[in-house]
């Protein structure tokens, strides 16, 4: 009896130790997962952070505004020689050049075309300094185009593009496969055709608000007197010239006479022969 009561106290003392170790199992097992959930939290809370302190706290300002300015300008003046000097003083004297320039000498009109490029913040002086030399104004046009909003995100998608790329090229260093080296490679190439591409619209915006284009025609008309001896020999030389051009056109017709003589002299022939018989 009392080696059955020992057996069974045994087996409980067995049981009691089993199932304590079991506890102490879960226990370490549910602290073991609940230390990785706190450290994964800690991590995207931090990332979180990070991010937000990266955000900016204060909107972008602009402080100069990218401006196109272009237009033309025609006008009448009393010498366009004169004029076309002081234009080209003038481009000097506001640092500029002239871009293209176009000369037509009619009979009774002499005129010029320049394409002038001014620095932005002196065009309109240099506008102003062409009254002096303007007799009629024919047509004047100025057109000014804001592209500030195309110029800040221009630069701003180069920037990240760069940022992009870097990180595209730290990933290249760690590649463990020519899979992966060309993967990045290709996505590099990507990114640098697109950058290429962005910083050539940016340096013609620059070229384009840095310099505006002023297109100037001017132009004098003549007034001749009526030169009665000088129209007398043109005339007498245009006569002879008439007539050296009969000559000509009638040169231009030797078929038609040879037909006519010889049909003229068969006729003639012919008559003297009737007589004669």
């Amino acid at each position: 009896m009392k080696t059955y009561l020992l057996a069974i106290i045994f087996l409980l003392f067995i049981s009691c130790g089993s199932n304590a170790y079991k506890s102490s199992d879960n226990y370490n097992s549910e602290k073991s997962i609940s230390t990785v959930a706190t450290s994964e939290a800690a991590i995207n809370e931090e990332e979180t952070t990070k991010k937000s302190d990266e955000l900016p706290n204060e909107p972008i300002t602009i402080t100069e505004r990218k401006l196109i300015k272009e237009g033309s300008i025609s006008f009448e003046t009393d010498s366009v020689d004169k004029t076309k000097k002081y234009i080209e003083d003038k481009v000097k004297f506001f640092e500029g050049y002239i871009a293209k320039e176009y000369s037509y000498d009619y009979t009774e009109q002499k005129q010029y075309m320049l394409e002038v490029r001014i620095p932005s913040q002196k065009f309109d002086d240099f506008v102003n300094s062409l009254n002096t030399v303007i007799s009629s104004l024919d047509n004047k046009d100025i057109q000014v185009k804001d592209v500030t909003e195309e110029y800040v995100d221009v630069e701003a998608r180069i920037k990240s593009k760069k940022d992009v790329m870097q990180r595209y090229s730290e990933l290249l260093k760690q590649a463990k496969s020519v899979a992966e080296m060309l993967d990045i490679e290709r996505e590099i190439g990507t990114l640098q055709a697109d950058i290429e591409s962005l910083e050539g619209r940016l340096k013609y915006l620059q070229n384009q608000t840095s310099l505006s284009t002023l297109t100037l025609t001017f132009y004098e008309h003549r007034t001749k007197e009526f030169g009665f001896w000088s129209k007398i020999g043109k005339s007498l030389s245009g006569g002879w010239n008439g007539l050296l051009w009969f000559f000509i056109g009638v040169l231009y017709l030797w078929p038609l006479w040879i037909i006519l003589f010889g049909g003229l002299w068969l006729l003639l022939r012919y008559l003297k022969k009737k007589k004669k018989s």
